[in-house]
């Protein structure tokens, strides 16, 4: 009996895409970065196949904390990749914080009605 069970959380670097093999069955792939404690980072290249990969290319966005359990596969070309049995979406990217220029404008729109 053989078990191989790979449980990675990171930042997906960019927006899932979808993507149709040589067979032609469709797939989502995704790149997510892993920071470790030493502070290198790894990269892993998940693929998410059948239906789940159609919910999955809505919501993984570049930035997005996702959990994903899977299974390692690896390609005629050499290249891991982790086919996903279960993911789960953690936290969402940060909004870009606001600009000195458009906080003095919302303060300046604050003064004008305050003054009416």
């Amino acid at each position: 009996m053989s078990l191989q069970i790979v449980s990675v959380i990171g930042n997906a670097t960019k927006d899932a895409e979808v993507k149709v093999s040589k067979d032609g069955v469709s797939y989502v792939t995704f790149r997510l970065a892993v920071s470790n404690s030493d502070g290198a980072t790894t990269f892993y290249n998940i693929l998410v196949f059948g239906h789940y990969g159609d919910i999955m290319k809505e919501h993984v966005t570049r930035g997005r904390q996702v959990y994903v359990n899977g299974r390692l596969q690896i390609s005629d070309k050499g290249y891991v990749s982790v086919v996903a049995d279960h993911i789960e979406l953690l936290a969402r990217p940060k909004s870009k914080p606001e600009t000195k220029e458009t906080e003095g404008v919302e303060e300046k729109k604050d003064k004008n009605e305050k003054v009416k």
